[in-house]
């Protein structure tokens, strides 16, 4: 109960035609609160205007306006509206009663009035009043605090997204600027495997070849680790084959357990009809599990054991189980194994290496597919992973042979394709690498420097009546017209020529974005040989091989780096020049453009120190930090020059060609008639040519043209040279 003391000074107003019954009712609350007395209701409106009372005792029946009257004129007044009214009325009625309640009076009292009564039922309206006002008050206090949480909540969840699109966008752009480098390192490196070399180059190559795999799979599984994070890693529901992806599983892992001298014990049930499932990532979280055993097992064995543990007429139950003879984990270990970024302690990571990040995916991946992994582990005695997964199952074709079928698992089988491929690609650099890579197992190349020229050069076969190219390999980063759009233009055309995105940005959303803007499938850069070779085979058919052996040799891949190297050194000159002026002219744009291909080049050619410095200032350009990217402006000179100073012997050295002396007027003549219809058809053969074209009078900027897969400008040059002879 409220304290009385609370009730003392409140204002009471009574309003009574009666003076008699105004005097009684005042000596009755006089002490008690401060009373003033109105006859009428004209008199009571004037007093409430001057200052609003906290309770009114209203008589019902008085002239010009009765209490009805002026009960309902208080409760249409804002002002007055939340004051309690009580009646003082002789009419014992209980129609007039209900009538006063439903108007809002709180109360109603008979005449002649009980003091006692009277007393009590005031005090219970003024500290029902107070405990009403007092309640607004905490409601409207804790709807305030409850607003005030809820928007630091909401700008919280908005702070998190904004970090999380960052962190997605960052992990992005950086996947993309470490697989565009990684991308010629991994294709020159397989290139010059595929020649005749020494043992110890061949071993020196291999080391190189396996240190870039490795690192893609840390980039993998960083990328991973972000899409677990941010709830997009999504499972497909397609059908395959349980034996095939084993297969391909127990074949990557073979070369391991050779080099450590272990012992694969491998076993697998029989199930005769295909899975409904995604088999990428079944087959990533059992090689993450591979992966694990054989690097923390230095003598013994591995065990694999997949079994079936029900089986009805519309799923199967499988059991997957690795188990290893290796340094295992103590329970504390198991506990935390599990973490991102965790191993079982830090002498784990300096003696084996590894991110952490294997079995935080391969548990995530297994719930989401239903299961739970289980490990159970001894110190010194090894370890046992297992998980349990219900399959829906189907009759229908498997999609994982298609993708890694014989070929993949054989993975020195070369295929060989007869065809023609358009490569629609704006780095020259890479443009060799594909050009030669496709070369090697049989098929044409034509090159666009940018999305418009590839579309241009797809109508112009079609309105000629010519077959239609067998396939188009898309960069999506092309000036004039980007990749998306290109492929949109040329799906128009409905030529059926496949249309496959080679690009660096691999993100989950971004392969999504690519599949619904027309692209039949997408390869990461940089690629592996079979990831190109298994791209072919899914949309090109095979031919027979060639009886006579191979083409390339070492010295064709040392020529290959040689024009890297020359066209990096023959492009750069001033580009250091170009980005300080860019800069300077606030053009940030060009700037950022020109540090990007800087960088990337610089990869292509191994030149990281440039590569890294590059890569520093297009961020700080991009964040809009010019004053800060200006800080290394001089650290990027310093190692272009080096570089530069490097490569000076190569621009230097006289250019070798099989011709000792220039080529007369008539075999000029022969060459520009056979070079013509290459460059009109953007034809990559044209690089064949080159030895002829240097040796023609007056053709040196039309082969480094050509060199530079300038085939646009090269074919102006060709007119003006023809037409001077």
């Amino acid at each position: 109960m409220i304290d009385n003391d609370i009730t003392m000074n409140s204002d009471i107003l009574i309003v009574d035609d009666s003076i008699f019954i105004l005097k009684i009712t005042k000596q009755i609350l006089e002490g008690k609160y401060d009373v003033r007395v109105a006859q009428s209701a004209e008199a009571a409106y004037m007093l409430m205007r001057r200052h609003t009372p906290d309770l009114i005792l209203l008589d019902l029946e008085m002239p010009k306006v009765n209490g009805y009257e002026f009960l309902e004129k208080i409760k249409t007044t804002p002002e007055w509206k939340d004051i309690p009214v009580i009646f003082l009325t002789g009419t014992d009625d209980r129609k007039k009663e209900e009538q006063a309640l439903a108007l809002g009076a709180v109360d109603y009292i008979l005449k002649p009035i009980a003091e006692g009564v009277l007393l009590k039922r005031i005090k219970f309206h003024l500290e029902l009043k107070l405990f009403q006002k007092n309640m607004e008050g905490m409601v409207a206090s804790r709807t305030e605090e409850l607003l005030k949480t809820q928007e630091e909540l909401r700008k919280a969840a908005e702070t998190a997204r904004e970090a999380l699109r960052v962190k997605s966008a960052f992990l992005a752009n950086m996947s993309h600027e470490i697989r565009t480098p990684m991308n010629s390192i991994m294709g020159l490196t397989e290139l010059a495997m595929d020649s005749d070399i020494s043992p110890q180059t061949r071993g020196y190559l291999t080391r190189i070849r396996e240190s870039t795999r490795l690192l893609l799979r840390i980039i993998n599984n960083i990328l991973d680790i972000s899409k677990i994070e941010s709830g997009k890693m999504d499972l497909e529901n397609v059908p395959f084959n349980l034996h095939s992806v084993l297969m391909y599983c127990q074949s990557m892992i073979l070369p391991e357990i050779h080099e450590k001298k272990l012992e694969l014990k491998f076993s697998e049930p029989l199930v005769e009809k295909q899975l409904l499932g995604d088999p990428v990532r079944l087959y990533q979280a059992l090689l993450n599990l591979f992966s694990n055993a054989v690097k923390f097992t230095a003598a013994g064995e591995v065990t694999f054991s997949a079994s079936v543990r029900k089986m009805s007429l519309n799923d199967a139950t499988i059991y997957f189980e690795v188990e290893d003879s290796g340094i295992g984990m103590t329970e504390e270990q198991v506990s935390s194994i599990f973490e991102p970024f965790t191993q079982a302690d830090s002498s784990i990571t300096r003696s084996y290496g590894g991110t952490g990040l294997g079995l935080t995916i391969t548990k995530n991946i297994v719930e989401m597919m239903g299961g739970t992994l289980v490990v159970e582990s001894t110190p010194g005695a090894g370890s046992r992973f297992s998980f349990e997964i219900t399959f829906q199952t189907t009759d229908a074709e498997s999609l994982f042979d298609d993708v890694f079928g014989p070929t993949a698992l054989n993975q020195l089988e070369k295929p060989q394709f007869d065809g023609e491929v358009l490569i629609c690609e704006d780095n020259s650099m890479n443009q060799q690498v594909v050009c030669e890579h496709l070369a090697r197992v049989g098929l044409k190349s034509k090159v666009a420097k940018n999305g418009k020229e590839g579309y241009e050069m797809v109508e112009s076969r079609m309105l000629k009546g010519l077959s239609p190219f067998d396939m188009i390999f898309m960069d999506m980063q092309m000036p004039v017209m980007d990749g998306f759009e290109a492929t949109e233009k040329i799906n128009a055309l409905k030529t059926g020529t496949p249309v496959v995105a080679m690009t660096a940005n691999v993100m989950t959303t971004d392969i999504e974005e690519y599949k619904r803007r027309g692209f039949l499938h997408c390869i990461g850069k940089p690629f592996q040989t079979w990831d190109l070779w298994s791209c072919l085979l899914r949309y090109l058919p095979q031919v027979d091989k060639p009886a006579i052996g191979k083409q390339t040799s070492a010295q064709e891949d040392e020529e290959l780096q040689k024009k890297l190297q020359i066209s990096f050194a023959q492009d750069n000159q001033t580009k250091f020049d170009d980005i300080r002026a860019a800069i300077t002219a606030n053009d940030l744009t060009l700037a950022r453009r020109l540090v990007h291909t800087l960088k990337g080049n610089a990869g292509l050619i191994g030149e990281t120190k440039l590569q890294n410095i590059a890569a520093v200032i297009e961020v700080l350009i991009k964040n809009g930090e010019i004053q800060t990217a200006m800080l290394h402006i001089g650290t990027l000179k310093t190692e272009l020059g080096s570089v530069l100073d490097g490569l000076k012997p190569l621009l230097e050295a006289p250019v070798e060609t099989v011709f000792a002396e220039p080529l007369n007027p008539g075999q000029t003549r022969e060459l520009f008639e056979k070079l013509e219809p290459l460059l009109k058809d953007r034809n990559a053969e044209c690089m064949n040519l080159l030895d002829e074209i240097r040796v023609a009078p007056g053709a040196e900027e039309l082969a480094h043209q050509i060199e530079e897969y300038d085939f646009k400008n090269a074919l102006e040059t060709l007119s003006k040279l023809k037409g001077r002879g």
